[in-house]
């Protein structure tokens, strides 16, 4: 997820954006995937079951590359491992970022803001997870 992450930093740069893995920075995160669910093209109608989707791939590409930043500002900004689980209602293993037994899923939480638009706000997930991440401190 590191290589991901500095595939992100090198990407906004390339926009004129820096990540430099602060925790501020994951607003500039925000602005960038709020831009590119605004500029993603539309598709008409539906691929075929099995067929391969490029619109999909490209979708998995981004959210692997934004997610694998996202989720390397909290485990820079927290602590925590980055391991292999299975998302709650699938099957498949997801890369997860483990911090203090609180598991995250970050390329998940990318896919979810780049497919549903500003109802899944990073920023504002990241509030949520840095509360939380505070509260369970604060009690051990």
């Amino acid at each position: 997820m590191e290589a991901y992450a500095e595939q992100a930093v090198e990407a906004a740069r390339e926009m004129n954006i820096t990540l430099d893995y602060k925790e501020e920075s994951i607003e500039r995160l925000e602005k960038i995937l709020s831009q590119l669910h605004a500029d993603r093209p539309v598709f008409l109608g539906k691929v075929a079951p099995g067929a391969d989707d490029p619109s999909q791939k490209q979708i998995d590409s981004m959210s692997r590359i934004w997610g694998g930043y996202f989720g390397e500002v909290i485990r820079r900004s927290w602590g925590g491992e980055w391991t292999l689980e299975t998302y709650p209602g699938t099957a498949a293993p997801v890369v997860t970022l483990e911090v203090d037994g609180a598991k995250i899923f970050p390329a998940m939480k990318v896919y979810r803001r780049l497919t549903n638009g500003a109802s899944d706000d990073v920023a504002k997930f990241y509030q949520m997870v840095r509360e939380k991440l505070q509260k369970n401190r604060k009690l051990q």
